[in-house]
């Protein structure tokens, strides 16, 4: 097996519960143990609840029943490791899953590619990413599902006509077609991006009327008729709720800080993700939208605190410091080429994979300048999940 296929899913026990132990505490440096962990693998159950605090939370896409998939989420206490919560996704063949199938003619997009496209490098490889980076393929992934993960929002492909739906998927496998059940006179449905919110309530998307791509969004209850939520046209771009009340934000790799005021974001033509106010209603990120900030990194992994952004080559940026002068890296200089993956909740710690020639390692660091890394041992109850698991959330 290739090494880096292995991207993901090698987090073991000793990396996370040792990490999540020293973000707790003043009296180490953060550095993980070697011991692998004891915690028990029993599953909580298909009715588990996932709890909002001291939760990691995976999910990983394998083949399933007639040809579709089956996605698995699985929630482990970071402390003990113990495995608290599961859900199972079943998915029939008929939803959108893989690049072969979003590919076809017209071509159709969803953030399950990012779970279920199998590549060498795996799931998060480029060739499956919609949108540049590994964060935000982990944010298009974790779109998909509400709080607490008992649906997830799927995008429906009818071979016969071409048209695309939008629907979700429940814990017991039963699909729900929204847009099949809105019977009224019109073109042929292309929707496409779907995500959920956060209430599980709606599923929103991107669609195609006269001529032009729109925000709507259609209730998981009631008649599914579809609302109409921008005001005018978006690009064909991902899809992701913020605020509260939720709505749209269009853009690539969004990521909002902890007080929701501001985020980053990138469209084509401009790869840094500059700093924005979080709009009030529905909108999408063009050159034309102002910044509020100018200190924007390629590739941000998320936010340290309100100010601070951690870039993918794991640097730290203050937003609000002098233009092109507070880059701090985290790391030595060194060949390797690293890349920033998990920040622990109080934004204290780093996961970041490692890559030289054929070889990658996990490391973890404190994220501030002149910390020293510490190597992760490969060991932990946590490898069982396989080598194609992803990291949706560490709450």
């Amino acid at each position: 097996m290739p090494t880096y296929k292995r991207v993901l899913a090698v987090l073991g026990a000793s990396l996370l519960v040792s990490a999540l132990a020293a973000c707790g505490s003043s009296d180490d440096d953060g550095a993980p143990g070697a011991d692998g962990g004891g915690g028990s693998t029993a599953a909580g159950g298909q009715g588990a609840k996932f709890r909002d605090r001291d939760l990691l939370v995976t999910a990983v896409c394998s083949a399933g029943a007639n040809g579709g998939w089956l996605v698995s989420v699985d929630g482990w206490d970071p402390k003990t490791w113990k495995h608290e919560s599961k859900a199972e996704f079943p998915v029939p063949a008929s939803v959108v899953a893989t690049e072969e199938q979003a590919d076809a003619q017209p071509k159709v997009r969803s953030g399950l590619l990012a779970l279920c496209t199998s590549a060498p490098g795996g799931p998060l490889d480029r060739s499956t990413r919609d949108g540049e980076g590994d964060a935000a393929s982990v944010g298009l992934a974790r779109s998909l599902f509400d709080r607490n993960f008992t649906k997830m929002a799927v995008v429906i492909r009818d071979e016969n006509s071409r048209a695309s739906h939008v629907g979700y998927v429940d814990r017991s496998g039963k699909l729900t077609d929204l847009t099949a059940t809105d019977t009224g006179f019109g073109s042929t449905p292309m929707e496409q991006r779907a995500v959920l919110s956060p209430d599980g309530a709606d599923v929103w998307f991107i669609y195609r009327a006269d001529s032009v791509w729109k925000v709507g969004s259609r209730s998981t209850g009631g008649d599914h008729k579809l609302t109409e939520r921008s005001t005018g046209k978006v690009p064909d771009l991902p899809l992701f709720l913020v605020g509260d009340p939720v709505h749209a934000l269009v853009a690539y790799n969004v990521v909002v800080s902890p007080d929701g005021k501001r985020y980053t974001g990138w469209v084509p033509g401009n790869h840094n993700d500059d700093v924005f106010a979080v709009p009030t209603g529905t909108a999408a990120l063009t050159d034309a939208t102002p910044k509020v900030a100018d200190n924007g990194c390629a590739a941000a992994v998320g936010w340290l605190d309100n100010n601070t952004l951690l870039c993918g080559n794991v640097a730290a940026v203050s937003v609000d410091g002098p233009k092109n002068k507070e880059k701090q890296p985290i790391l030595p200089d060194t060949n390797r080429s690293n890349i920033g993956m998990v920040i622990s909740p109080d934004g204290g710690h780093v996961v970041f994979l490692s890559v030289a020639r054929t070889e990658s390692e996990y490391w973890i660091t404190e994220t501030k300048p002149g910390a020293t890394p510490k190597k992760v041992e490969r060991t932990g109850e946590f490898s069982v999940l396989g080598d194609t698991a992803v990291f949706l959330e560490w709450r």
